[in-house]
């Protein structure tokens, strides 16, 4: 509670050097770079959106981390001044300048996802999936000093699933064992669960609408894509659930908030949902294999979809008990696949590193 109150402080002082605070919006850019994180390689694939090329390829090693550094997931800051980096293995968080010049670090145990702040300086670092005993705590770190200012205690196992509210209001975490959401009020560090009746559903990663009123998020486990209305205060509930199949693993909105797009992990394929509807409206396949991780280009012209190549999931496995077997069962290089969401087919397909996971790019929700 006293982390987020410090926080608060501390961002209404940075906000004086406008070079050192969370960055502005600003209009679409589709030359803005995305950012590929290799787990088992590490390594860091940046594309240019604007050519659909690979622009460069990070070594960790070459900057002083370990071959077991586990880069996992990446943030960008709105105007992609700077971005973040979680490292599972080496227990790091990086930040890094638009020029890919590697500027702070910060210790923290296990790092997972990471959500930014859009009103605060405030920068929220979840929990690996992989890790045995992860914390149960959320680190903060405010983002132009880059200082953990504290960890905010989640009574939950296995927090995961990480987002903001458009506000700046709560942040919002999902555990992966029990059906249970955390919300924190970032004013007062109080913290809100939410329990969800039924079976397992296992929320992995959550996304918002462009309005901020809508969150979701997959169940893995329950085949289904759960919708949440965040002009509800917590605790939050579904206002509905839509059957999915192949363990839908991360959900994005379209630019106009109408559809989402799942990736379907034993299912090598991206469901095209309509929110209005509540249906399947059409199903993108080609070039993947396990597609984990996704993001939209900001003006909804292509989908941008890492495939892990892993190989098949056992029977009744997870996704995320599959990830949690270790580096040495998913050493295969994997691929980015670029669907043109006009007609629906494969544009191209970009080698990437061993084991990617996640990726991040300006304006990304």
């Amino acid at each position: 509670m006293r982390a987020v109150r410090q926080i608060l402080a501390l961002a209404a002082t940075c906000c004086v050097a406008a070079s050192a605070c969370y960055a502005p919006r600003r209009s679409a850019d589709a030359g803005d770079k995305l950012y590929i994180v290799n787990q088992s390689g590490a390594s860091i694939t940046v594309v240019d959106q604007a050519r659909l090329a690979i622009d460069t390829v990070l070594d960790l090693r070459t900057l002083g981390f370990t071959a077991n550094a586990k880069p996992h997931h990446v943030v960008v800051e709105e105007n992609g001044a700077y971005w973040y980096v979680s490292l599972i293995g080496d227990g790091r968080v990086l930040k890094f300048d638009r020029a890919n010049r590697l500027l702070a670090q910060l210790e923290l145990e296990t790092p997972g996802l990471l959500s930014l702040d859009p009103v605060h300086d405030s920068l929220y670092v979840g929990r690996s999936m992989t890790a045995v005993n992860p914390p149960k705590s959320l680190g903060v770190i405010v983002r132009s000093t880059f200082t953990l200012v504290d960890e905010q205690e989640i009574v939950m196992p296995r927090p995961h699933a990480l987002a903001s509210s458009i506000d700046g209001r709560f942040v919002h975490t999902a555990s992966l064992a029990e059906n249970r959401i955390a919300s924190v009020e970032t004013a007062t560090g109080r913290v809100t669960l939410s329990v969800i009746a039924g079976i397992p559903r296992s929320l992995v990663t959550f996304a918002l609408s462009p309005d901020g009123q809508t969150m979701v998020s997959a169940g893995e486990l329950s085949n289904s894509l759960l919708v949440f209305d965040l002009r509800r205060p917590p605790p939050l509930q579904p206002v509905r659930e839509i059957a999915l199949e192949g363990k839908p693993w991360e959900p994005r909105f379209t630019p106009d908030g109408k559809h989402v797009l799942v990736t379907l992990l034993t299912k090598n394929a991206i469901a095209d949902v309509d929110l209005a509807l509540g249906t399947v409206v059409r199903t993108l396949s080609g070039r993947l294999a396990q597609p984990y991780s996704m993001l939209l280009r900001r003006d909804g012209r292509y989908a941008f979809v890492v495939s892990q190549n892993t190989g098949a999931t056992a029977p009744g496995q997870s996704g995320h008990e599959m990830h949690a077997m270790g580096a040495q069962e998913y050493m295969s290089d994997g691929w980015l696949t670029i669907f043109d969401l006009r007609s629906g087919q494969v544009h191209s397909t970009l080698m990437l590193g061993a084991g990617p996971t996640g990726m991040g790019a300006a304006g990304a929700r």
